[in-house]
């Protein structure tokens, strides 16, 4: 399966394959479109006891601006968020901007399971 590595232009972020490049959108954008630089995930008690979880308190902080310049993604996450163009009149940010950080969201909080297009 391709996987598209994140690559930084400036301050642009783009998903970058072997023959296939898609702009995501300014990294700040994204930043703005999550709500932060950082993005705390929260683990029940259940979840705790999973041996990959570093956390006592059940708190995980991810970086955003790090993990969405360093995360690769499948080819059917890329081929989900290239459906949308870069208008902004909806968001006053590029649509795929704002489609790319809901879908980046959804990945953290399945806490890296996602099997179905990361």
């Amino acid at each position: 399966m391709r996987r598209y590595e994140p690559e930084c232009e400036g301050e642009t972020l783009f998903l970058v394959a072997a023959d296939d490049r898609v702009e995501v959108g300014e990294v700040d954008d994204i930043v703005a479109a999550v709500g932060s630089d950082t993005y705390t995930i929260e683990y029940d008690e259940k979840q705790r006891t999973q041996p990959w979880l570093d956390t006592d308190d059940g708190v995980l902080d991810i970086d955003v601006r790090e993990s969405v310049t360093t995360i690769t993604h499948t080819g059917e996450f890329v081929s989900g968020i290239r459906e949308y163009d870069m208008t902004t009149e909806r968001y006053g940010l590029p649509r795929r901007t704002v489609e790319f950080a809901d879908r980046f969201v959804d990945v953290l909080e399945r806490q890296g399971t996602n099997d179905s297009g990361s």
